[in-house]
């Protein structure tokens, strides 16, 4: 899920927020018009286009078991559409400027029960059996009228724009949950043998025995497989984000080749190792403000990793 990468849990007020963001860049052609909570309601809902798209936002309060955020979302979607029906709320939408509705959208992070899809054609079907049985009262009821269940990951582009333009103060962590063990065959014996012997050469020809040396390969081979996960998932889920650090890095990649490539004393292995870390680092951090600090070292030592399994850095023995 795209909010996987958001640094800590939104609670409702951001998710509102970010919900907002997405529909004015989704709707800016049709004119999405938000509408404040305060001063009479919001009538059942956050705010409205020209082409009759309504919407309401809904976040839940903390992480529920699937039977628990089924209740929760089928508990909230039967509240807000038994606003729209109310008929005190007839005048608030016409003052509002609201035009004849014809989808009623339902913005939640995810949902995990199909249950809830087969809610959402029960209270359609309430809608539309209450618009023929009272036409006049809710002539602000498209006849075509339906009810949409939007979760996160369908506003990807917007939440991309809205992270890539720094439209929201929430920042991506891309650090993923720690691998207990190493998981070899993901990690071909061509890339471990390759970081290997360019962590030995780092370290001074040190003997493959010493557990410094063993505990920073296994890092290094760590890192490799949890880079290679993180950028596949950012490709997929954040893909114009991706390529930025994709073309840095294929970049940056070269200038490493050159600088490992050219260098003929041994002795300058671990210095110039350490140049890499910190300028890779601070060249993160300049083109890609929108990760967390952590990210950003949780980065730089993966994509380093990738480095040294393939042939990008070419240390002497």
């Amino acid at each position: 899920m795209i909010l996987d990468f958001f640094e800590g849990k939104l609670d409702g007020d951001a998710w509102e927020n970010l919900c907002q963001a997405c529909y004015r860049i989704r709707y800016q052609q049709q004119h999405y018009t938000e509408i404040p909570a305060i001063h009479g309601g919001d009538a059942g809902i956050e705010g409205f286009t020209r082409n009759g798209i309504v919407n309401q936002c809904y976040c839940p309060e903390r992480d529920y078991s699937d039977e628990d955020l089924y209740i929760h979302l089928r508990n909230k979607m039967t509240k807000d559409i038994g606003k729209l029906l109310d008929p005190n709320y007839k005048k608030r939408l016409n003052n509002l400027g609201v035009p004849i509705i014809h989808e009623w959208h339902f913005v939640i992070p995810e949902y995990r029960d199909s249950r809830i899809i087969e809610h959402a054609r029960s209270k359609k079907n309430d809608v539309i059996k209450a618009k023929i049985n009272d036409s006049a009262q809710y002539d602000y009821i498209a006849d075509d009228f339906d009810i949409v269940i939007k979760t996160a990951d369908d506003f990807k582009f917007e939440i991309t724009r809205i992270i890539r333009e720094s439209l929201t103060d929430t920042k991506l962590n891309c650090a993923i949950q720690e691998i207990k063990e190493i998981d070899w065959e993901k990690c071909d014996s061509e890339k471990v043998n390759n970081i290997k012997r360019k962590v030995k050469a780092v370290m001074n020809d040190i003997d493959e025995e010493d557990e410094d040396y063993k505990e920073t390969v296994n890092i290094y081979i760590e890192s490799y497989i949890k880079g290679l996960e993180i950028m596949q998932r950012l490709r997929i889920l954040y893909a114009d984000i991706y390529e930025e650090v994709h073309s840095l890095t294929q970049a940056y990649k070269k200038q490493v080749a050159l600088k490992t490539g050219m260098n003929t004393d041994k002795s300058m292995n671990s210095k110039i190792f350490n140049e890499i870390l910190t300028d890779f680092e601070k060249k993160l951090n300049e083109s890609c403000d929108y990760f967390t600090p952590a990210s950003i070292i949780e980065l730089k030592i993966d994509i380093i990793s990738m480095w040294l399994a393939d042939c990008s850095m070419k240390f002497r023995k």
